[in-house]
């Protein structure tokens, strides 16, 4: 199982590397078939300078032409995706269950859309349509293929759950949009909750929701607290509705119990 666990580890480094050019390139819609190259000297990185987490380490986090500092964002996003590949492994996939191969491919995908979603958020306050779009199809043809290979009552399965959840989760967003009149968050947001709200389905979305206005608010106050923001700055919500949703998925998983309530 650790050999698994490893894998899908390194595996997650390797993908974490791709998702930073992802999320640097969706702005310009620049090809993501160029190699990686400077934001300050424009200079090709060279391929031993590209090797997820030593390169950073090795260069000091700083260029090897310009001696530019490199964002910080590279390392984390590529140890973040490693170990979130790495739990994903670890609580969802077993050798012996085709299902379960099914299920884990379906995580890695949304888990990847997910940090560039916020990743993406972070930056420049704003939540890319395409990686919603990708999301919302990776979820439903999971969701619909799952239905045809695990037959059960459409009205218990999980591909009905799912949508009752993203169109509860939608929905409620959509009340706070248009009575706040896109003060307490935009439309990006309602259609980012119809895909976490899909994920986790309807049974979950309170633990979902309930984690999301929670990370969100201790963010809020520590960054009034430090200076960084006062009560009528916008912060972006996609980081803490996507951690909202990783969480639920992976407590849901390691403590059944505790989410044991939820569940209709």
């Amino acid at each position: 199982m650790i050999t698994f666990v490893i894998s899908f580890f390194i595996f997650g480094l390797i993908v974490g590397s791709f998702l930073n050019v992802l999320a640097f390139r969706l702005r310009d819609a620049e090809t993501l078939l160029g190699k990686s190259f400077c934001r300050s000297c424009k200079n090709q990185i060279r391929w031993y300078d590209n090797i997820p987490l030593i390169s950073f380490a090795l260069l000091r986090g700083l260029c090897r032409d310009c001696e530019t500092k490199i964002s910080w964002q590279y390392p984390l996003v590529e140890m973040l995706t490693g170990v979130l590949f790495a739990l994903t492994g670890y609580f969802f996939f077993s050798e012996s269950s085709m299902l379960s191969w099914l299920e884990t491919a379906w995580l890695l995908g949304i888990l990847s859309c997910f940090i560039v979603i916020a990743v993406y958020d972070l930056k420049y306050m704003e939540v890319p349509l395409n990686m919603l779009i990708i999301s919302a199809l990776l979820i439903y043809v999971f969701l619909i293929a799952h239905f045809v290979l695990a037959p059960e009552p459409f009205f218990v399965s999980r591909l009905w759950y799912g949508f009752l959840g993203g169109a509860v989760v939608a929905g409620f967003f959509f009340l706070l949009v248009f009575w706040s009149r896109e003060k307490w968050m935009g439309w990006g947001d309602v259609w980012l909750g119809f895909v976490s709200g899909s994920v986790v389905g309807v049974p979950l979305i309170l633990p979902l929701l309930t984690l999301s206005f929670g990370l969100g608010a201790i963010a809020g106050l520590l960054a009034i607290a430090y200076g960084d923001k006062n009560l009528k700055s916008q912060i972006a919500f996609a980081p803490f509705l996507i951690s909202g949703t990783i969480v639920t998925l992976f407590l849901e998983r390691i403590f059944p119990s505790l989410f044991r309530f939820f569940i209709l």
